[in-house]
């Protein structure tokens, strides 16, 4: 892909058929070379793409001046129609009033057919102002409105320090911002950086903002940035919030994400919202490499009552050079196992978004290799992977059946593979397996033979 993309713009340059394009959005497929730091949300029958920055060809080349401008529109893919990555078209709905930022935080309140943003870093420091939660209400074709939502609480929420790089997951009616990193590209007036420790809530209903950093409250970590939260809702009494990757930054001095200890991902670290409650296990198989950081993470649940993350890509901000990931895995739970995927044709990434589309494909938004200046070979930064069949492909199939987990993955549940687990303790156990009125799903059996939850005591 990455071979005949280069020899279309080569012969494109030479015949004089990129001509002198306008500075947008959504350049064309001809026109465009990288979409990153943007953050993707799914509600209904659209993906919602906000913030981020966009780099694309004019007259022919990538302006030297400035390389990346900065994404003034919130963007949305219509999922109730198959398309493929060259000849989807992007609908826009201007930002006005709304703030033009990237790395910003989305929860989706699918209850009333909106999201919400927050955090985030001005791109070139441009029209910065004091940080707001804006509110998006979709439309239902792909537009919207955007607001500022007031908060109920705003002795407290004035109080807070927005940043990016925050691991940020949706539990029902509340949104979650773990961590973070801030600069004077996140906070007006801001003279240094800060590493951010906590966590912080938001209810939707309520409108009230929470900050768990307070001595009372409940954070799983001192501190981390550049990781993923994923929301697992059939575990635990009412689920569970997975952190995955990142690192964990020093809050009392400038934070060096270099040299800061980086989570693995052989030892998982996940957190009971209801119970507050923090909780590790082992995984076991095909271990991601770390440190990682800058990855992103999607999920399905399947039939069995099982649930499996999917991860791809990201950055090594320890090694030489810094270089980007090119791997995914998915991981399956409640096994805790980690399988390897085929690698992508259109190169390693870093600071894209992932999410979870049409029954059982995962749809990759953007990222960056090297730099802004070096053309995606994924067509307008699209990439999708079929769960099931464990293939990549350049197509979303708007009919695909629902997901069931890949046969390398269900053979090592019906091999006894869940059996041989070695749980951290019994607690966690319970969290994931339960034999109690059957023999247990998420091993390849009938629905009717589940695993059942159990709260732990």
């Amino acid at each position: 892909m990455r071979s005949s993309a280069l020899s279309f713009l080569a012969a494109a340059l030479q015949l004089g058929h990129v001509a002198q394009a306008v500075i947008t959005d959504t350049p064309t497929v001809e026109n465009f070379v990288r979409r990153f730091s943007a953050t993707a949300i799914v509600i209904g029958n659209y993906v919602y793409i906000d913030g981020g920055e966009i780099s694309q060809l004019d007259n022919g080349r990538v302006n030297p001046a400035r390389t990346t401008n900065q994404v003034n529109s919130t963007l949305s893919l219509d999922l109730s129609k198959s398309w493929t990555t060259t000849d989807v078209v992007f609908k826009t709905t201007a930002k006005a009033p709304g703030p033009v930022k990237a790395n910003v935080v989305l929860w989706a309140d699918r209850a009333r057919n909106a999201f919400y943003s927050w955090g985030g870093k001005w791109v070139y420091g441009e029209n910065m102002n004091k940080t707001e939660l804006w509110k998006f209400n979709a439309d239902g074709s792909g537009g919207g409105r955007w607001r500022l939502e007031p908060p109920a609480n705003p002795s407290l929420f004035n109080g807070l320090i927005p940043a990016e790089f925050i691991a940020f997951t949706t539990v029902n009616n509340t949104g979650y911002a773990i961590g973070g990193q801030a600069s004077g590209w996140t906070e007006l007036y801001r003279g240094s950086n800060q590493a951010i420790s906590g966590m912080l809530t938001y209810n939707f209903d309520t409108r009230e903002w929470t900050n768990e950093t307070d001595p009372t409250g409940f954070t799983p970590f001192h501190s981390i940035a550049q990781a993923s939260a994923h929301y697992v809702p059939t575990f635990g009494p009412g689920g569970l919030v997975f952190v995955l990757g990142g690192h964990h930054p020093d809050t009392d001095r400038e934070p060096s994400i270099s040299n800061s200890p980086a989570q693995n991902f052989e030892n998982l670290t996940f957190f009971d919202p209801g119970a507050k409650k923090t909780y590790s296990q082992k995984a076991t198989g095909d271990i991601p490499p770390s440190p990682r950081s800058e990855f992103c993470t999607a999920g399905w649940q399947n039939p069995d009552g099982g649930y499996e993350i999917f991860l791809f890509g990201g950055d090594n901000k320890i090694a030489t050079g810094k270089p980007k990931y090119r791997d995914a895995y998915i991981l399956s739970l409640p096994g805790f196992v980690w399988t390897k995927l085929p690698e992508p044709p259109a190169g390693a990434r870093a600071y894209h978004s992932c999410v979870s589309v049409g029954g059982r494909q995962i749809l990759s938004i953007g990222g960056t290799m090297i730099g802004s200046t070096e053309r995606d070979d994924a067509p307008q930064g699209l990439l999708l992977f079929d769960m099931t069949a464990m293939k990549w492909k350049d197509s979303y199939d708007a009919t695909a059946a629902p997901y069931e987990r890949p046969e390398a993955i269900k053979k090592w549940y019906t091999d006894g593979g869940l059996e041989k687990v070695g749980w951290n303790s019994d607690v966690v156990r319970g969290l994931f397996v339960k034999q109690n009125a059957g023999e247990g799903g998420g091993n390849g059996k009938t629905p009717s033979q589940r695993w059942q939850q159990v709260v732990p005591s």
